[in-house]
């Protein structure tokens, strides 16, 4: 500074530390960062020092002056950005320093350093690929050539044939010598690339063709192969035409060691802030009061405050006001103590505050009397007693590593009612938002210990562990290490001894990390030490997702969860992104490593990108308690998605809003039954709504919607009135049929895509196998707050519709009704053995997964079957053992649906043995063994479900099912013959099934004709 003053010819050099006024750059590499913190210690900035003539250290620091930017550009980026993401961020930025800001300028590194890395062609044309092995019934027709025709720009069709072990540059070389035999003019310089014909699908990258998800649809499918050889140059361009913020440092809001924080040894004129370490006082809360604008309908007489840290889902300490009468205004001006100190606090640690009922739940009156005593009363009076009715959280050590401290006034949120089916407590408790319903909601205002500097958390205990190495630790000599069995006393040699051993016990990492005493930072240093010295190669991916769950706050934890992660391959990354995107509840603050790392793997792939915009943009729509973090994510990856994307995203959510009015207005015109105008006044609806030309469909972006066809919609007949909605496709050489969607407003579809993303999982586990059961995890996605599309599945049927085309009702009873069904389907009318074989197998895969999940109210309207034999299960609504009971009787009596219809296709009639009920059996238990092995797997895919509030999923005790369901207690033997047990029960009340059925028929209950 006295440098500045002397160099300076401002008047007040002093000026330019004033951030209203000038920003302060420094260069790094190729790029301009700001010292953006005001409360940052220069020295921890990432700048390059030299020394001068006198050995004094030396940095450029370029000051610029502050200019006002209000372009109509920006202008339009927040208004796009905003439509996008159905939340205006804009309105909530004022705070530089605040969360929200500050967490927008500091995920512009990791987003910077993406674009630099994109190579912008790859990430347009990535193909849709795996790595799974080949079926077994596809073998044979991988030895053999396989038949491809090449179109170009409507000049030239050619039909080749190629291995299966081809690479797309093969079939490129073949196109280039074709059209120069041919003559034909083309732009020799353009990159070309192949294209699916009909879909937004590439075939490129140094890929076998059998590793082509659509090459082994078509082989699986029979179908012709077609693919366009597109010039890059005609691709939509990519990109990245967003104004981007200047680069924050990323060691913003962390600070120096320990040793050069604390007091000791310093003048008051030096002292800048205190070090959270050298804080020894308890940490306690002075309650001033709360006041409400309106009493609710209902309320207790009398209520206290309960105050807690929280630390994950963890409750360090808690401690209680004195009851008071409940009234628009109550006043405590009461010191709430905690047993711990302030120099224990973890980052991420918050303090909760809950108003709960003391006394009976009655409803309220003007002249309400405070409650005398509530000795008297008895506990059915007394059973709202303890009831939260408010809450919310404060972060004690703020997103830049400071301490709160002062008055606050927070507006709580009032606690949902059961039946009300909102988000969990165990999700509310983790946000630290405030309820931005401020003129309606409960205000609670409260004082925590003011201090005359900043008091904030250092990043290490000393200087020399910020330059560690990670083959050395801190230099204490011993420590205390808490593990699951007793508290030892080690020196570091027994700790990477410790560490050594402890690879061989990686799945048992959750299980001591949960026993760790997370107060206790010299325990916490040296479980620190342990988790940077480990390789997270080692780790497997389950251990690793479920150190992401809410059991696990620690940072340190976190990233090296994270850092497993980043080998995984795309496919990968998509089969458990539902989950990833859900445990960002978890995470204390906006910023962290797993939300970087998602949009990082977003802003990496499209396939990724298109299906992190739904689920984040759903979370923003339906969770309040999340939305600004949601939001903010949502915003990083927009800004640097892409043009292409952008358009495309708009077209998605121009349909979605559209559809979504058209929705509303059926259920209005028509709030219980159907009437004959109902088809005609929808076809009118949306001949006037805003939908847009084409767009690509929320749950496949592989596929395109063009213009509506009026014609074939219809509003189903069920209590929701879903829109049945087809749409003419992308133009084809080959005769494509109609894209087809059923559009729900009002049911929450979050459920039916865990289930469905489930049964992806299942699939690939089996597929590892070899084992292709032919399950049909259609398209289904939520797209806002109880709104979302389902995929037609084409050539099916319901089981309902087979059964009444075979004796109308009275067809539940009969056996053969699905044989001569299934036989009217196939050519020469005899039934097909490929036919029966599909049937087999899909049968076994969906007895199994729906026993594993326990899938519910299972009708002959949600079980369908393909024109070739492919049965398939929809719409799940009850899962994890909630069955449906009818007049207080369970209507399910079996473990899963194997009726005698099912089982006269695999000619085991009257209890004869058959070859394909012999098959059905080995199947059923190969499959079942197979996911026994990945049981942790699936509980923990579950488990990180529970954020979401999904009412059949909100609690752990809601995992015991599963764990009961693969047997995970027995051997193998025992597991095998419990299964097997599974199906002697189906047999032996398969009647009871029908009976039901029957029931459902003759009752007219929703139908889906497909």
């Amino acid at each position: 500074l006295k440098h500045i003053k002397e160099q300076s010819c401002h008047p007040d050099p002093l000026a330019i530390l004033d951030p209203e006024k000038f920003t302060l750059l420094y260069a790094r590499g190729e790029d301009w960062y700001e010292a953006y913190d005001d409360c940052q210690v220069i020295r921890t900035l990432d700048i390059p020092w030299s020394h001068d003539d006198t050995g004094l250290l030396l940095a450029h620091i370029v000051v610029k002056p502050l200019v006002a930017v209000d372009s109509e550009e920006e202008k339009k980026q927040q208004e796009c950005l905003a439509y996008l993401i159905g939340h205006n961020l804009e309105k909530e930025a004022s705070d530089r320093l605040g969360e929200l800001t500050f967490t927008r300028r500091k995920l512009a590194s990791p987003r910077r350093q993406e674009l630099r890395n994109r190579d912008d062609k790859l990430y347009a044309t990535e193909p849709w690929v795996t790595c799974a092995p080949i079926p077994n019934d596809l073998q044979d027709q991988i030895n053999r050539k396989l038949p491809v025709t090449l179109h170009y720009m409507n000049k030239i069709s050619f039909s080749i044939q190629v291995d299966f072990s081809a690479m797309p540059a093969v079939l490129l070389r073949v196109f280039r010598r074709v059209v120069a035999d041919q003559g034909l003019d083309y732009d020799t310089s353009d990159d070309l690339v192949l294209k699916v014909s009909g879909r937004e699908e590439f075939l490129s990258g140094d890929h076998p063709l059998s590793d082509f998800l659509w090459v082994r649809q078509c082989l699986k499918n029979n179908q012709d192969l077609h693919l366009s050889v597109v010039p890059v140059s005609q691709l939509a361009d990519e990109t990245v035409k967003f104004v981007d913020w200047s680069l924050v440092d990323g060691s913003s809001g962390q600070f120096s060691s320990h040793d050069d924080l604390r007091l000791e040894g310093k003048d008051l004129d030096d002292i800048f802030m205190i070090s959270l370490w050298d804080c020894n006082r308890r940490l306690r809360v002075k309650l001033l009061g709360f006041d409400i604008p309106k009493l609710p309908n209902k309320c207790p007489q009398s209520v206290y405050v309960k105050a807690s840290i929280l630390y994950g889902n963890k409750v360090l300490s808690s401690v209680s006001s004195l009851p008071k009468a409940f009234a628009d205004e109550v006043l405590w001006n009461e010191w709430l103590d905690f047993d711990l100190l302030l120099r224990d606090l973890p980052r991420g640690a918050k303090l909760g505050f809950t108003i709960n009922a003391s006394g009976d739940i009655s409803p309220v009156t003007k002249d309400a009397k405070p409650p005398s005593s509530s000795v008297n009363k008895t506990p059915e009076q007394q059973k709202g007693k303890g009831k939260v009715l408010y809450f919310v959280n404060l972060l004690l050590i703020d997103h830049r590593s400071i301490l709160s401290q002062g008055p606050y006034t927070l507006h709580m949120w009032s606690y949902p009612d059961l039946e009300e089916e909102a988000i969990t407590y165990q999700a509310d408790k983790l946000s630290s938002a405030t309820n931005p319903e401020i003129a309606d909601s409960m205000a609670i205002s409260f004082l925590l210990d003011r201090y005359s500097f900043p008091v904030v958390l250092p990043n290490s205990f000393n200087s020399c562990s910020l330059d560690i190495k990670p083959s050395e630790g801190p230099s204490s000599d011993s420590v205390i290490l808490r593990s699951p069995s007793s508290v030892i006393s080690t020196n570091k040699a027994g700790l990477k001894r410790f560490r050594e051993e402890s690879i061989r016990y990686a799945s048992n990492l959750p299980h001591y990390l949960r026993n760790v005493d997370w107060m206790n930072r010299r325990v916490v240093e040296d479980v620190h030490w342990l988790l940077g010295n480990w390789d997270p190669g080692e780790l497997d991916v389950t251990v690793a997702l479920e150190l992401l769950s809410m059991d696990f706050a620690d940072m340190t934890v976190r990233r090296l969860a994270v850092q497993r992660l980043e080998s995984l391959s795309n496919d990968d990354v998509l089969k458990y992104l539902l989950q990833l995107v859900q445990t960002l509840k978890v995470e204390p603050y906006h910023d962290s490593f797993l939300a970087r790392y998602l949009i990082q793997r977003a802003l990496q792939s499209k396939r990724i990108g298109h299906f992190f915009f739904w689920y984040v943009r759903s979370e923003v729509a339906g969770c309040p308690y999340f939305r600004q973090r949601m939001a903010v994510i949502l915003e990083a990856y927009l800004l640097g998605c892409g043009q292409a994307m952008l358009d495309s995203f708009t077209q998605q959510v121009q349909a979605v809003e559209a559809l979504q009015e058209v929705a509303v207005m059926i259920k209005n015109f028509y709030p219980d039954n159907l009437s004959p105008t109902a088809p005609l006044k929808l076809q009118e609806l949306l001949r006037n709504c805003n939908l847009p030309i084409e767009f690509l469909l929320p749950f496949d972006p592989r596929i395109k919607a063009g213009m509506i066809l009026l014609d074939k919609c219809k509003v189903m007949a069920s209590k929701k009135k879903p829109l049945w909605l087809e749409f003419s496709p992308m133009p084809s050489p080959t005769s494509a049929t109609p894209v087809g969607i059923i559009f729900k407003q009002g049911d929450d579809l979050r459920q039916d895509m865990l289930v469905l993303q489930t049964l992806v999982v299942m699939d690939s586990i089996w597929q590892e196998k070899s084992l292709d059961l032919n399950l049909v995890p259609y398209g289904c996605i939520s797209t806002g707050h109880n709104i979302g599309m389902i995929e037609i599945v084409r050539n099916a049927a319901t089981i309902a519709v087979v059964q009444r085309n075979h004796g109308g009702t009275n067809g539940a009873f009969r056996n053969d009704a699905l044989f001569e069904w299934l036989k009217s389907k196939c050519p020469l009318q005899e039934i097909h053995y490929k036919t029966v074989e599909r049937f087999v197998k899909s049968c076994a895969g969906y007895c199994v997964a729906t026993y594993v999940l326990g899938i519910g109210d299972r009708h002959n309207d949600n079980i369908m079957i393909t024109d070739q034999g492919n049965l398939f299960h929809i719409d799940f609504g009850h899962i994890l053992g909630n069955t449906k009971h009818f007049l207080g009787v369970n209507r399910e009596r079996v473990p899963f649906v194997l009726t005698p219809d099912f089982l006269y296709v695999m000619g085991r009639v009257k209890g004869r043995n058959s070859l394909y009920f012999q098959r059905f059996r080995d199947t059923c238990t190969q499959a079942y063994l197979s996911l026994r092995s990945h049981s942790r797997l699936l509980v923990t895919l579950f488990s990180l479900m529970l954020l979401t509030g999904i009412p059949e999923l909100s609690a752990a005790e809601d995992m015991r099912y599963l764990r009961e369901a693969l047997q995970e207690e027995q051997g193998e033997a025992e597991a095998k013959e419990h299964f097997l047990q599974q199906i002697s029960v189906c047999e032996q009340l398969g009647w009871t099934v029908q009976a039901n059925w029957w029931i459902h028929m003759v009752a007219g209950v929703e139908m889906f004709i497909m």
